[in-house]
């Protein structure tokens, strides 16, 4: 692949105390009743409070992000490679990250080179899925 950009992928540690901010738009709208977003606040200190839970979401949350992004590239005729073989430390240096910010990915998109495979050969479906 011939990179025009990569994009740095970072999950932002949550953080309970910014939730009732968020959740305002929600309750001005109707959207959402005080009870429920007093719930969600509730359950979000608690949950949050955990270091592991805390990175896990903001990984997964990245991740997320990180595949709309490439779905996006791909629907308009650019190819991109999930890389996560890096120096993470040197990453969060170089683009002043805050504590709360961590590298989850680097994604290059571009231009597919000549000669590429048009996708890695896959383990088949069965293998990796249980429909129950």
């Amino acid at each position: 692949m011939d990179a025009a950009v990569t994009f740095i992928i970072c999950g932002q540690l949550p953080n309970a105390e910014h939730l009732s901010q968020r959740l305002e738009p929600f309750l001005e709208t109707g959207l959402m009743p005080k009870t429920m977003a007093n719930d969600w606040q509730e359950n979000a200190q608690t949950l949050y409070s955990h270091p592991e839970t805390a990175r896990d979401e903001a990984i997964r949350s990245a991740t997320l992000g990180t595949a709309t992004l490439m779905y996006a590239a791909e629907a308009m005729g650019w190819s991109s490679g999930p890389m996560i073989g890096f120096d993470h430390q040197a990453v969060s240096n170089l683009f002043s990250l805050g504590a709360d910010e961590i590298p989850v990915l680097m994604l290059p998109v571009g231009r597919s080179a000549d000669g590429n495979w048009p996708q890695k050969p896959r383990r088949p479906l069965s293998e990796v899925l249980d429909i129950l």
